[in-house]
């Protein structure tokens, strides 16, 4: 009888494949270590100073999990997230609601810089010294500024979809700042 190269089990089912695929005395003891080590790796971690390393608003959230660790880093939002506060709608003064009437209305030279993340528009306002005496107001198709100064007031139109992020006053300029937060 001629049973061939193999003898005669002719199967290969308990023999480790090529490469250590099977179950053997190798694949545990990697195990073993790969655990260990990461064992170690997870008490080096949360022994790590979080509190001295500057990172920002990211801080590092480590869970152990049944297959490993899991490092997050990132701004954290624990908890429900922050909701906004809705803005007042600032009032008009009498003696405000007294300038605006009596004084001539003009608009101001205006002058827009566009950035990559931002737009950036400088109104040349003279006599409009306190941020108190600037209005804006959101419209359909941008926004509605009115300025008093000494002498008049200003009314412009900013045509820009942009979310208002600042706007201040300084050197009788206006300057209001639009982008995404």
């Amino acid at each position: 009888n001629d049973f061939g190269m193999l003898g005669k089990n002719d199967s290969v089912f308990g023999a480790p494949l090529l490469g250590g695929g099977g179950m053997g005395i190798s694949d545990s003891a990697f195990g073993a270590i790969f655990n260990n080590v990461m064992k170690m790796m997870e008490s080096q971690i949360r022994n790590m100073d979080v509190e001295n390393m500057d990172l920002g608003d990211a801080k590092p959230e480590i869970t152990r999990l049944p297959n490993g660790i899991q490092i997050r880093i990132g701004p954290h939002m624990r908890g429900k997230p922050q909701p906004k506060k809705e803005r007042q709608p600032r009032v008009i003064s009498e003696e405000q609601r007294a300038r605006m009437i009596k004084l001539p209305r003009s608009e101001a030279k205006t002058d827009v810089r566009r950035f990559s993340d931002r737009v950036v528009y400088e109104l040349s306002a003279p006599g409009v010294e306190h941020i108190d005496d600037v209005f804006v107001s959101k419209l359909e198709s941008g926004y509605e500024v009115k300025a008093i100064g000494n002498k008049k007031v200003y009314v412009n139109s900013l045509q820009v979809a942009l979310p208002l992020k600042k706007y201040s006053v300084k050197d009788n300029m206006l300057t209001f700042e639009f982008g995404l937060e």
